[in-house]
């Protein structure tokens, strides 16, 4: 597997076209920080195995929604991030956006882990794959 690492300046470039486009509070992105939680993921990665996609895409975004990393729409630059991640491995997702967004709280508040989000990953995908 060709294992696709997200530099910090996409995920800036996602989170700002979010915040130009969506609600939310612009500022200054704390790069250390967000260098820290992508690091997390490269960590996973290389030194703990992590090689399933969906369980990548799931990290990318429990890394970037908890980091706060940036000035507002951390949840969603998660998000997006996972999907872009999924979609550059050619796993493409048409979402639920309500599902999506519930299970993306839940992971940030705990009520879910990173394995669980991403079964519900893997489920839209399957949901998605099966009914072309």
């Amino acid at each position: 597997m060709n294992i696709i690492c997200f530099p910090f300046e996409r995920v800036v470039e996602i989170n700002t076209f979010i915040l130009e486009t969506e609600p939310g509070m612009k500022g200054v992105v704390d790069i250390p920080k967000l260098q820290g939680a992508l690091g997390r993921v490269d960590n996973a990665i290389v030194y703990e195995g992590l090689d399933d996609i969906f369980d990548i895409a799931a990290k990318y975004t429990a890394s970037i929604a908890i980091s706060h990393a940036l000035p507002d729409a951390n949840k969603r630059t998660g998000l997006v991030v996972a999907l872009e991640y999924l979609s550059l491995n050619e796993h493409e997702l048409t979402t639920d956006n309500e599902l999506m967004a519930d299970a993306v709280r839940d992971l940030v508040i705990g009520k879910i882990n990173e394995n669980d989000f991403a079964d519900v990953l893997y489920a839209q995908y399957s949901q998605d794959s099966t009914s072309e």
